[in-house]
């Protein structure tokens, strides 16, 4: 199956100049693959399949909550939830934008349609152009299985360096050494 990479036109218009676009398209092309993924192994014709993508500016303790893969992350959790209590789940989002993918492509659509949906939400931290670090939430909506994905600039070039779900996976990413 042979389709295309999701196109940083998707988001380019909710980026500021704190957002580093070489984060975003190494960020997008590693969601993209996880999607592919799942489509693959998943996808009948009864469902209707998205990626919802945004910027989070607000994390849980983020100087003071870790994950410890790949040298450390700021835990990629929720700020808080609508009653105002801690959430450990998706964080909330500054702004998003919703991707439909048909099997070949994507496009970027309003809202989600279909009876049967199949969502992949991805929280991205804010100032990513002052920052050398990335963790990315992901979760998808019909298990809530969550993952988060550790990316490092290197030499001005982001890579996924970690990935929550490498022991069922397998190693993403490559070694900065």
């Amino acid at each position: 199956m042979t389709t295309e990479l999701i196109s940083m036109k998707c988001v380019e218009d909710q980026l500021t100049e704190q957002d580093d676009p070489g984060a975003w398209e190494e960020i997008l092309a590693v969601l993209g693959e996880e999607f592919l993924q799942r489509y693959r192994r998943e996808a009948t014709k009864k469902e209707s399949w998205f990626l919802r993508v945004g910027a989070c500016s607000h994390w849980v303790r983020p100087h003071q909550s870790r994950w410890t893969a790949a040298g450390e992350f700021a835990l990629a959790v929720g700020y808080k939830g609508a009653s105002g209590m801690l959430s450990w789940g998706l964080p909330e989002f500054d702004w998003s934008v919703i991707v439909r993918f048909d099997g070949k492509s994507w496009e970027r659509v309003d809202r989600f349609s279909g009876k049967k949906q199949m969502v992949l939400s991805a929280a991205v931290p804010t100032r990513t152009a002052q920052h050398r670090q990335a963790a990315v939430h992901t979760m998808w909506s019909a298990s809530n299985e969550r993952t988060f994905y550790g990316f490092r600039n290197h030499d001005h070039k982001w890579v996924c360096v970690a990935a929550s779900d490498e022991h069922k996976n397998g190693r993403i990413g490559k070694s900065l050494k």
